[in-house]
């Protein structure tokens, strides 16, 4: 059975097959359109309700993004008072000119380094002559402790000598006339 021999009786009218099935693809094609403009229709429907409910959040970004504004502002206000307060310290406290004086000190740094070496040799030196001095000292004491062994002998002898005197004296007078 070919589509061309199928009819169908619609109310007294009697419809080929062939229109049939024009009838039915323009049918499917109609319907198909409707869904597919149904499915557009619901896709920028939600597309609406994404841009709406972007667009409270942006305000609300924006909101905030307006108070992130203000503090940076405040901050940058009170970084640039800082900043202005440092410059007049700066301008007090004549920084520009420490470089004249950081020279200055750099020169009586070397001066000052130049006269330690100075002292460390003399330090030196003085410490050889103590040493030298010490050692002196202890010869000087050596030669005092022999000279007053020697002192001893000599009042000894001295005294032997004054008693030899003195028999001969009384050996020379024996009757002390």
């Amino acid at each position: 059975m070919a589509l061309e021999d199928i009819e169908i009786d619609i109310a007294g009218n009697k419809v080929k097959g062939i229109w049939i099935a024009i009838l039915f693809t323009f049918a499917s094609t109609l319907g198909g359109g409707i869904y597919a403009s149904a499915e557009f229709f619901g896709r920028l429907d939600a597309l609406e309700n994404t841009v709406n409910e972007a667009v409270s959040k942006t305000a609300v970004v924006e909101g905030r993004f307006d108070d992130l504004r203000d503090t940076q502002n405040q901050r940058l206000q009170d970084y640039q008072v800082t900043i202005s307060n440092m410059e007049q310290q700066l301008a007090d406290n004549e920084v520009g000119s420490l470089q004249s004086r950081l020279a200055e000190l750099g020169t009586n740094l070397e001066a000052i380094m130049a006269a330690q070496a100075e002292l460390l040799t003399i330090r030196d030196r003085i410490a050889t002559v103590e040493k030298t001095n010490s050692e002196t000292i202890l010869k000087v004491d050596a030669k005092i402790q022999a000279l007053d062994g020697i002192d001893k002998r000599i009042s000894r002898l001295q005294k032997d000598i004054d008693d030899a005197w003195t028999a001969m004296d009384e050996l020379a007078n024996p009757l002390g006339r």
